[in-house]
Protein backbone atom coordinates (compact mmCIF):
# COMPACT_ATOMS: atom_id res chain seq x y z
CA UNK A 1 0.00 0.00 0.00
CA UNK A 2 1.33 3.85 -0.76
CA UNK A 3 1.31 6.23 1.36
CA UNK A 4 0.06 9.69 -0.20
CA UNK A 5 2.98 11.53 1.30
CA UNK A 6 1.19 14.86 0.16
CA UNK A 7 -1.75 14.05 2.54
CA UNK A 8 -0.29 12.70 5.13
CA UNK A 9 -2.10 13.42 8.38
CA UNK A 10 1.11 14.43 10.77
CA UNK A 11 -0.29 13.80 14.30
CA UNK A 12 -0.73 10.04 12.76
CA UNK A 13 2.61 9.96 11.38
CA UNK A 14 4.20 11.18 14.07
CA UNK A 15 1.95 9.36 16.77
CA UNK A 16 3.37 6.10 14.38
CA UNK A 17 6.74 6.76 14.28
CA UNK A 18 7.36 7.51 17.74
CA UNK A 19 6.11 4.48 19.20
CA UNK A 20 7.77 2.42 16.76
CA UNK A 21 11.30 4.34 16.99
CA UNK A 22 10.67 4.14 20.90
CA UNK A 23 9.77 0.43 21.04
CA UNK A 24 13.01 0.24 17.81
CA UNK A 25 15.42 1.77 20.54
CA UNK A 26 14.68 -0.57 23.33
CA UNK A 27 15.21 -3.33 21.47
CA UNK A 28 18.69 -2.72 20.07
CA UNK A 29 19.85 -1.61 23.66
CA UNK A 30 18.04 -5.34 24.30
CA UNK A 31 20.61 -6.76 21.67
CA UNK A 32 23.42 -5.65 23.25
CA UNK A 33 24.57 -8.27 26.01
CA UNK A 34 23.92 -7.66 29.32
CA UNK A 35 27.43 -7.99 30.69
CA UNK A 36 28.71 -5.47 28.41
CA UNK A 37 25.78 -2.63 28.83
CA UNK A 38 28.05 -0.83 30.75
CA UNK A 39 31.16 -2.03 29.31
CA UNK A 40 33.13 0.97 27.41
CA UNK A 41 33.26 -0.59 23.83
CA UNK A 42 36.05 -0.65 21.38
CA UNK A 43 36.98 2.57 20.53
CA UNK A 44 35.79 2.30 16.46
CA UNK A 45 32.33 1.69 17.64
CA UNK A 46 32.32 5.01 20.23
CA UNK A 47 33.10 6.24 23.63
CA UNK A 48 29.45 5.76 25.17
CA UNK A 49 28.53 2.83 26.51
CA UNK A 50 24.99 0.97 25.56
CA UNK A 51 23.47 2.21 29.33
CA UNK A 52 25.04 5.97 28.97
CA UNK A 53 22.63 5.88 25.23
CA UNK A 54 19.83 5.16 27.22
CA UNK A 55 20.20 7.51 30.20
CA UNK A 56 21.01 10.58 27.62
CA UNK A 57 17.98 8.75 25.39
CA UNK A 58 15.68 9.15 28.85
CA UNK A 59 17.21 12.55 29.99
CA UNK A 60 16.52 13.86 26.47
CA UNK A 61 12.82 12.82 26.61
CA UNK A 62 12.37 14.41 29.96
CA UNK A 63 14.38 17.21 29.93
CA UNK A 64 14.21 18.60 25.85
CA UNK A 65 11.69 16.79 24.03
CA UNK A 66 8.48 16.66 26.01
CA UNK A 67 8.84 20.16 27.46
CA UNK A 68 9.44 21.76 23.84
CA UNK A 69 5.99 19.72 22.41
CA UNK A 70 4.41 20.82 25.48
CA UNK A 71 5.32 24.47 24.69
CA UNK A 72 2.55 24.27 21.78
CA UNK A 73 0.42 23.36 24.53
CA UNK A 74 0.74 26.83 26.21
CA UNK A 75 3.95 25.17 28.63
CA UNK A 76 7.13 27.28 29.16
CA UNK A 77 10.20 27.22 26.82
CA UNK A 78 12.75 24.82 29.03
CA UNK A 79 15.71 26.25 30.21
CA UNK A 80 18.51 23.45 29.20
CA UNK A 81 21.51 23.44 30.89
CA UNK A 82 24.01 21.37 28.89
CA UNK A 83 26.39 20.71 32.00
CA UNK A 84 23.29 18.97 33.83
CA UNK A 85 23.10 15.90 31.62
CA UNK A 86 26.73 14.67 32.22
CA UNK A 87 26.47 15.68 36.25
CA UNK A 88 23.17 13.65 36.95
CA UNK A 89 24.61 10.47 34.77
CA UNK A 90 25.22 7.59 37.10
CA UNK A 91 26.48 4.42 34.61
CA UNK A 92 25.10 2.52 37.99
CA UNK A 93 21.80 2.93 37.24
CA UNK A 94 19.38 -0.20 35.86
CA UNK A 95 19.27 -0.21 32.29
CA UNK A 96 15.40 -1.77 32.30
CA UNK A 97 14.75 0.52 34.74
CA UNK A 98 16.04 3.44 32.62
CA UNK A 99 14.24 1.98 29.54
CA UNK A 100 10.90 1.58 30.99
CA UNK A 101 10.76 5.35 31.76
CA UNK A 102 11.84 6.04 28.46
CA UNK A 103 8.75 4.34 26.96
CA UNK A 104 6.63 6.17 29.34
CA UNK A 105 7.92 9.41 28.18
CA UNK A 106 7.46 8.56 24.79
CA UNK A 107 4.34 7.18 25.46
CA UNK A 108 3.26 10.52 26.51
CA UNK A 109 4.49 12.51 23.84
CA UNK A 110 2.64 9.92 20.95
CA UNK A 111 -0.24 10.80 23.35
CA UNK A 112 0.74 13.86 22.65
CA UNK A 113 0.67 14.31 18.98
CA UNK A 114 -3.28 13.37 18.76
CA UNK A 115 -3.93 16.59 19.91
CA UNK A 116 -2.39 18.12 17.32
CA UNK A 117 -4.14 18.92 14.23
CA UNK A 118 -4.37 20.95 11.06
CA UNK A 119 -2.21 24.06 10.34
CA UNK A 120 -0.73 24.20 14.13
CA UNK A 121 1.99 21.97 12.92
CA UNK A 122 3.56 24.61 10.95
CA UNK A 123 3.35 27.29 13.63
CA UNK A 124 6.84 28.15 14.68
CA UNK A 125 7.86 29.14 18.74
CA UNK A 126 11.30 30.07 19.70
CA UNK A 127 12.96 26.79 20.70
CA UNK A 128 15.68 27.46 22.98
CA UNK A 129 19.36 26.18 21.05
CA UNK A 130 17.40 25.86 17.99
CA UNK A 131 15.97 29.15 17.19
CA UNK A 132 12.21 29.43 15.51
CA UNK A 133 11.11 26.03 14.72
CA UNK A 134 7.27 24.62 13.63
CA UNK A 135 6.01 21.58 15.39
CA UNK A 136 6.55 18.82 12.74
CA UNK A 137 9.94 19.84 12.97
CA UNK A 138 10.59 19.48 16.64
CA UNK A 139 8.51 15.90 16.29
CA UNK A 140 10.80 15.24 13.44
CA UNK A 141 14.17 16.31 15.52
CA UNK A 142 13.10 14.08 18.10
CA UNK A 143 12.40 11.01 15.46
CA UNK A 144 15.44 11.64 13.82
CA UNK A 145 17.44 11.79 17.48
CA UNK A 146 16.02 8.40 18.48
CA UNK A 147 17.05 6.62 14.90
CA UNK A 148 20.49 8.46 15.63
CA UNK A 149 20.56 6.46 19.23
CA UNK A 150 19.27 3.12 17.67
CA UNK A 151 22.47 3.36 15.24
CA UNK A 152 24.62 3.73 17.69
CA UNK A 153 23.67 0.90 20.01
CA UNK A 154 23.26 -1.45 17.14
CA UNK A 155 26.77 -0.64 16.12
CA UNK A 156 27.45 -1.84 19.76
CA UNK A 157 25.18 -5.14 19.18
CA UNK A 158 26.43 -6.21 15.81
CA UNK A 159 29.79 -5.39 15.12
CA UNK A 160 31.68 -5.50 19.12
CA UNK A 161 33.08 -8.70 18.65
CA UNK A 162 34.31 -8.11 14.68
CA UNK A 163 35.79 -4.76 16.29
CA UNK A 164 38.16 -6.87 18.96
CA UNK A 165 38.89 -9.31 15.80
CA UNK A 166 40.32 -6.08 14.12
CA UNK A 167 42.50 -4.62 16.79
CA UNK A 168 44.18 -7.94 17.61
CA UNK A 169 45.53 -7.98 13.89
Amino acid sequence: MAIDFANLNPSQWFQEQLRASGYGFIWAVRQVPVERQNELPPQQLGEWTASRHVFHLLYHEENIALPRIKQWLGGESPLVDRNAEEMTWNSAENVESMLEKFLNLRLEQVKLASQFTGEIWNQSKDVQGWGSMSLHWVFSKNYQHTAEHIHDVLRLALFWDRSLKQTKV
